[in-house]
């Protein structure tokens, strides 16, 4: 098992994959040429590992920039497979015709190799961007609110009233996200700015809209304009919150986990290298027999598997997969030379989703792995997560305790359990309304997913309560991580009816180094147990 990380200087990096690729590639070809010195009935033998090999090499070699040596691969591995199926007799006389690939193939190694003419394809990967989001609004007070909220949770926010002005920064910086209006005091509309539009698309930049009005005309051209939400007045600032913190989230590298299935290691750690270069965290498995417990550590967003791999194919691993009812919705995208259509349905047919087909450029792989991410994750969170908070359900902070439990237990590493709940929170709704208490909510929520580690989780209970579980965490630990998100959340400050406010919480934590739980269960309940004596201590603590 080996997780990855963007720890690490990349193009020394790639170019120490590269370098390994290029002497591991002269010894493959040696295995290859093996048909040269043996009796045509033992040639024959040996078909199979020369399908298997040229298969690899075919995607392997167009990966790290040799595209003639993988056409040249893919060309052997077609022949022998039609020799392979052909009759024995058959066989023997077209062994010759292979032979010969082979030995163009070795002298085209040996040319390409001492050249060494491929092109990496890294020096292209993205740069990374500005940490702001810019709001582009008729109402004052609106902006004022919003950029208060977005700059408590760490954002720089950028003002404008025109578009012009907006476009001009746009030529020489970006942000992560702009929020904007479809249509300004002055009279000028947003989808008529098409340079502007434009520019958003070329710089990848994220695009929310306000409108005043909703009609299908409108919502067309956001869609056209690659819009990621589309928000009416009265504008519903909790859920616009929720969903720009989610956008610029993704953006900033928390753009979801990739499980890498691939017995080509080097290749593997290639494809691991160009993902976490945009942020996505990645982890190569170990042993096929151990994959269902790494996957449980894991908790990857997608698998990126090959199709053909020595002891198990990938369709067998995939049908595996889905025996588990808690991986059935984990997408598998097989990764593979295949060309064939039937070949691919058919492998699809055991459990994945989709089929990428090597060899694929790095910023064709990245496109399309964050394409399938975006929508897996838009999915799962539309179905395992609150509406308001965009933390996990009761049910699923639930299962997510009693999963980390099990392996608590299996490892003997510690694991924390933190109850909260917001102080006076019948009060907030009681004097300030409903619209600003759901703000108060998502305020938490937002801290809560900023504050805790990728490996922890966190939901909303119920109401105004909320639960973290916490893997390899001490309850001296989590203490401090609490109270350190109580000191950020006391010192927010709302607005209603032009007083500022602000709330705090109650928190309660349990450890299992502390007691001996036979459940997650008792976990959770001991966990309660010291919010309930926060609360009778005076609130505003952590037990």
């Amino acid at each position: 098992m080996e997780n990855s990380k963007l720890k690490v200087n990349l193009p020394a990096a790639f170019g120490a994959i590269r370098q390994r690729f290029e002497q591991n590639l002269a010894q493959r070809v040696i295995g290859l040429q093996q048909i040269q010195t043996v009796a045509d009935v033992k040639a024959l033998s040996l078909l199979p590992e020369i399908i298997r090999e040229t298969h690899k090499l075919a995607g392997a070699c167009g990966t790290f920039g040799f595209a003639t040596l993988g056409t040249m691969a893919r060309q052997i591995e077609q022949l022998t497979s039609a020799i392979l199926n052909k009759p024995v007799t058959e066989q023997l006389h077209t062994l010759t015709e292979l032979k010969r690939l082979l030995q163009e193939f070795d002298s085209a190694v040996n040319v390409v190799l001492s050249s060494a003419d491929a092109t990496p394809a890294e020096q292209m990967l993205p740069q990374p961007e500005s940490n702001s989001v810019w709001l582009l609004l008729n109402n004052m007070p609106l902006t004022a609110e919003l950029t208060a909220q977005l700059a408590a949770f760490g954002h720089d926010v950028v003002q404008f009233t025109d578009f012009d002005s907006c476009l001009k920064k746009l030529q020489f910086t970006a942000p992560k996200l702009l929020f904007s209006a479809t249509q300004l005091s002055n009279g000028s509309a947003l989808f008529k700015q098409k340079l502007l539009l434009d520019l958003l698309i070329k710089k990848h930049i994220s695009l929310m809209v306000f409108s005043e009005i909703d009609n299908f005309e409108l919502r067309i051209q956001a869609s056209q304009y690659r819009a990621r939400e589309f928000f009416i007045s009265p504008l519903d600032v909790p859920n616009m919150l929720t969903a720009s913190s989610e956008l610029l989230e993704q953006r900033t590298g928390k753009s979801g986990r990739v499980f890498i299935v691939d017995d080509d290691r080097l290749l593997a750690e290639h494809y691991a290298l160009v993902l976490n270069s945009v942020g996505i965290e990645t982890q190569i498995i170990g042993r096929i027999h151990n994959i269902i417990d790494e996957l449980t550590r894991f908790q990857p967003d997608l698998i990126l598997m090959d199709m053909y791999m020595p002891e198990f194919s990938g369709a067998e691993v995939a049908g595996l997969i889905r025996q588990y009812k808690s991986l059935k919705r984990l997408p598998i995208v097989f990764l593979s030379s295949e060309t064939n259509k039937t070949l691919q349905i058919r492998a699809m047919a055991h459990g994945a989703d989709d089929f990428i087909t090597k060899p694929i450029d790095d910023i064709q792989l990245i496109q399309a792995i964050k394409i399938r991410l975006a929508r897996s994750l838009q999915i799962k969170n539309l179905i395992e997560k609150d509406s308001l908070t965009s933390l996990i359900k009761h049910s699923a902070i639930k299962e997510a305790a009693d999963l980390e439990y099990e392996r608590s237990e299996r490892t003997g590493t510690p694991l924390s359990v933190v109850m909260l709940d917001i102080d006076h929170f019948k009060n907030v709704n009681d004097k300030y309304g409903h619209a600003v208490g759901d703000l108060v909510i998502t305020s938490l929520a937002t801290l809560l997913r900023k504050r805790i580690r990728k490996t922890d989780r966190a939901g909303r209970y119920g109401g105004e309560e909320f639960m973290l579980v916490l893997p390899e965490c001490s309850a001296a630990q989590s203490r401090l991580l609490v109270e350190k998100i109580l000191a950020a959340f006391a010192s927010l400050q709302f607005q209603a009816n032009d007083a500022p406010f602000a709330c705090t919480f109650s928190a309660g934590v349990a450890c299992t180094v502390d007691n001996h739980f036979t459940s997650s269960t008792q976990l959770i309940n001991a966990a309660d147990g010291a919010l309930y004596r926060a609360k009778h201590a005076g609130r505003n603590q952590v037990c």
